[in-house]
């Protein structure tokens, strides 16, 4: 069965960390939906590049996804953080036994914020490091008992989105997907 990925967008999120995972997690085969968290498609990110999402948040807020993923960027996050509709699928999507997952400031301005997994070891934006109960230092980091993973900023975009196919996909598909890449030193590649 394909697993299906869910990645919001809003105003000022890091485009990097949106379309790296999105183009990834595409690779594996993954059957990804990204979606705008305002009422228009048409999102503006924090460098300035417009990225059309595929459906609005209303669209998607009724179906299920193995994981739902936010990216971050400061404004974005904020963003994020003041959806009450977004926070909820957080928690529905999480109750249901599936994956959320965060990177920069979203798993600080988001998961912290709103103490959705108080006892998961997490990492984010370094910065942010302060507001986390258990701080992992992990350029990406899968909590497998609390399901939810985490990471630091743009650079460690594509640790993030090989760390989300490895956890739904394995290990194998992470290494088929890292192998197309030619992947800087540093970055897990899965061999």
């Amino acid at each position: 069965m394909t697993k299906k990925a869910l990645i919001f967008l809003s105003e000022g999120c890091e485009e990097t960390e949106a379309v790296t995972v999105i183009d990834l997690l595409t690779r594996a085969g993954i059957d990804v939906t990204d979606a705008s968290i305002s009422q228009t498609r048409e999102v503006k990110c924090s460098r300035g590049v417009t990225i059309l999402a595929q459906k609005t948040f209303n669209e998607v807020k009724d179906l299920n996804f193995d994981i739902v993923i936010l990216p971050g960027g400061l404004k974005g996050a904020e963003n994020f953080r003041d959806c009450p509709a977004l926070i909820e699928k957080l928690k529905q999507t999480h109750q249901a036994g599936n994956i959320i997952a965060a990177i920069c400031a979203s798993p600080a301005m988001v998961f912290q914020y709103h103490n959705l997994l108080p006892d998961a070891y997490m990492t984010g934006y370094p910065t942010t490091k302060d507001v986390f109960k258990h701080w992992k230092s992990d350029r990406a980091y899968f909590d497998v008992k609390h399901k939810v993973i985490t990471s630091q900023g743009p650079a460690t975009s594509i640790d993030f989105a090989l760390k989300i196919i490895d956890a739904l996909l394995g290990a194998e598909k992470a290494a088929e997907v890292a192998k197309q890449l030619v992947l800087p030193l540093g970055i897990d590649n899965y061999q």
